[in-house]
């Protein structure tokens, strides 16, 4: 039971990261699609922690949550099992390709993988290499960034390549790994998922969709049909949320605002108050319309001043480096007198979701490049998301039900 509430308490400080990113990435992105990854970023973080000592640990802990570094080591850990356990690494028929008219494998995939590249001048900590191999299911690779910067970059994105499902094929861009990188930390997610109910495409029409008050565009809207004549709607002041299960133990939840314009004061609420993330609508509910837009949302983001500004200054600080990273690293020295002080430099993240009749198809990663210095009743509801909404794709089964794979926002479906 203290297990159990312990993880319990893991996914609710996790849900109300996703919130708090969400609500940053979508501040100077009002007019944008965008999709991230809160599992990927809770990964690498809490992996992060655990190469950390004294404020740095502590700090990076108060960030993630109340729940205490241990507890989001542990729900890192039952996420990645999860994924390893329960799905087949294969490469995926397309979930967006409408040409594609045989019938799938209705089974989904969850491709969850962790990484660590480390200069051959440094040595990571026996404890630290095997908590990463038994936690995080991370494998550690000894590679040379001082002489071959650029060759270690290729390596690492033909890793994220073939992880994501050949969606990101260049997380690191030129020149932002160099000779004084001395570790890279990924995570990657592929996920690709059937709906329980899947859309006909027959169906599938134009309408309007409201962006903002003076403007209005023409979308496709995937539209109900027999099976969608009751589906698991909440209605809270304000908003409904639209739960959709896939086929397998995820669903998406779309929150839509009352009103048109109401998507900033949403996000607003929710990350005052994450609860309606983890209280779903499980009951079914009579429908009178449903229409979603078939939308893509994605993002690409260096990372670093946002976890700045959110309370992760520590990390990044080369002043404060010292031996913040001991529990990572070995002393450098044969009398073990010093060891090499290192700080985070950059935190890139890069994820799409695409969504359609079928299904969904979304790909994230995570890179953190780490420097050496020195170094009641049931009426009928309709849902008709024709104007601005927040999404989230959660997992729904088990110790780790609610936990959030991937969140985002759709302000134009013409937008990808």
């Amino acid at each position: 039971m203290a297990e159990q509430q312990q993880l319990a308490d893991a996914i609710r400080d996790q849900a109300a990261l996703s919130l708090r990113l969400l609500s940053h990435f979508s501040l100077h992105r009002t007019d944008q699609n965008l999709a991230f990854s809160p599992a990927s970023f809770h990964t690498i973080l809490s992996l992060l922690a655990s190469g950390a000592t004294g404020a740095h640990r502590d700090q990076i802990a108060s960030f993630l949550g109340p729940a205490g570094a241990d507890a989001h080591a542990a729900l890192a850990s039952h996420i990645a099992a999860t994924a390893n356990a329960s799905y087949e690494t294969q490469a995926p028929p397309s979930c967006h390709d409408e040409e594609d008219d045989d019938e799938p494998d209705l089974s989904p995939e969850l491709v969850y993988a962790t990484g660590i590249w480390v200069d051959s001048s440094l040595r990571l900590k026996p404890s630290f290499e095997a908590g990463a191999a038994s936690t995080y299911d991370a494998t550690a690779r000894s590679v040379c960034f001082h002489s071959s910067p650029d060759h270690v970059r290729s390596e690492i994105n033909a890793w994220l390549e073939a992880k994501t499902g050949g969606r990101w094929k260049e997380l690191l861009h030129e020149g932002s790994i160099g000779a004084t990188t001395v570790i890279v930390l990924a995570n990657a997610l592929y996920f690709r998922a059937y709906w329980y109910d899947p859309f006909e495409q027959n169906l599938t029409e134009d309408g309007d969709f409201y962006v903002s008050p003076g403007q209005v565009v023409r979308t496709p809207f995937m539209t109900g049909g027999a099976l969608h004549a009751h589906m698991c709607i909440g209605v809270h002041p304000g908003f409904k949320v639209l739960r959709m299960p896939y086929a397998g133990p995820f669903s998406m939840c779309i929150y839509l605002p009352d009103d048109r314009d109401g998507l900033p004061r949403l996000l607003g609420a929710l990350a005052d108050d994450p609860a309606p993330l983890l209280d779903v609508p499980e009951r079914r509910v009579p429908v009178g319309e449903l229409r979603i837009p078939k939308f893509e949302a994605s993002l690409r983001v260096e990372a670093s001043g946002i976890l700045r500004d959110l309370g992760l200054g520590l990390l990044f600080s080369p002043a404060m480096a010292g031996e913040s990273f001991s529990d990572m690293l070995e002393l450098d020295d044969a009398d073990g007198s010093s060891m090499m002080p290192v700080s985070v430099s950059s935190v890139v993240h890069q994820c799409s979701v695409h969504v359609n009749e079928k299904g969904t198809v979304a790909a994230a990663a995570t890179a953190v490049e780490m420097l050496g210095f020195g170094l009641p009743s049931d009426p009928v509801v309709d849902f008709v998301a024709d104007h601005p909404f927040l999404f989230i794709i959660r997992h729904e089964k088990g110790d780790n039900s609610g936990v959030v794979v991937f969140a985002g926002q759709v302000v134009n479906p013409l937008l990808d």
